[in-house]
C-alpha cells in the first residue's frame, strides 16, 4: 500500500511546533521548580520598596545551564505605578547582571551592569551577592495611591553570545541594530538563540505586583 507523502508546509512547521512546546514545558517547570523568585516589601514612611531575589539561581533549568558552562543574563524591571482610573507609570528602574561558571577554576563569576564583579565557588555565596546588588532607587514625590510591578528574566545564552552580552551589560545595541552591522550576523545570532532553545535551555519570566499603597508626601 503506498502512502502520500506529506506537504512540505508540514516540515516547515514542524520546528515552530516543537519550539512553541519546548518553551511551554520549560515555562511549566520553571513555574514548579520555583516559589516566590522575587517578592516586594513596602516602606510606608518612605513610599519605597525592597525587592527580594529567591533562590533564582537553583531553579532546575538554570542550575543546570551553570553547571554546563553557559552563561545566565538576568534582567529585573521595577516600575512605581500611580493607581488612577487611567494608572500611569511614574518611574521605572532596569537592573542587570550575568553569572557564569567556570569548570576549569571551578568558580562562579557574577557580573553587574554596575561593574560590580564578584565570584565564588558556591552558588549560594552568588545569590547572596545578588541581593546585596539589587536595589531599587525610585519612590513617589507627590501624594496619591500607588503600586509597584516587578518583572524578572532568566535566559541562557549559548557560549558564542558572551562578547554581545558584555554589550548588553554595557547598554549598548548590537550593530545591526544600529544599522551598522550584517543583516547575516544578526541571523545567526538569532540562529544559536533557537538552537538553545531547541536543546531546552530555559528561559524563565516572573512578575510579581505589590499592593496598593497611600503616600501624603515628605
Amino acid at each position: 500500500m503506498r502512502t502520500a507523502p506529506l506537504p512540505r508546509s508540514w516540515f516547515g512547521a514542524v520546528p515552530m511546533v516543537l519550539v512553541a512546546v519546548l518553551s511551554l514545558i520549560s515555562a511549566e517547570l520553571g513555574a514548579q521548580e520555583s516559589e516566590d523568585p522575587i517578592t516586594l516589601a513596602l516602606r510606608a514612611e518612605s513610599g519605597t520598596v525592597d525587592l527580594q531575589i529567591g533562590d533564582i539561581l537553583g531553579i532546575g533549568g538554570i542550575h543546570r545551564s551553570l553547571e554546563a558552562g553557559l552563561p545566565v543574563r538576568i534582567a529585573i524591571v521595577t516600575e512605581l505605578w500611580r493607581d488612577r482610573l487611567l494608572d500611569s507609570q511614574v518611574a521605572r528602574h532596569d537592573w542587570r547582571a550575568t553569572v557564569r561558571y567556570d569548570p576549569l577554576s571551578e568558580l562562579y563569576r557574577l557580573e553587574t551592569a554596575d561593574g560590580v564583579v564578584g565570584q565564588s565557588s558556591s552558588l549560594e555565596q552568588i545569590t547572596r551577592f545578588l541581593r546585596e546588588e539589587v536595589s531599587v532607587p525610585i519612590g513617589p514625590t507627590s501624594a496619591g495611591t500607588y503600586y509597584y510591578l516587578a518583572r524578572i528574566e532568566l535566559e541562557t545564552l549559548s557560549l558564542s553570545d558572551v562578547e554581545e552580552l558584555r554589550r548588553w551589560l554595557r547598554g549598548e545595541l548590537t550593530p545591526a541594530v544600529e544599522g551598522g552591522g550584517e543583516v547575516g550576523g544578526a541571523l545567526g545570532q538569532g540562529l544559536r538563540r533557537l538552537v538553545v532553545r531547541m536543546l531546552g535551555l530555559p528561559v524563565q519570566r516572573y512578575q510579581v505586583r505589590s499592593a496598593r499603597f497611600e503616600w501624603q508626601g515628605s
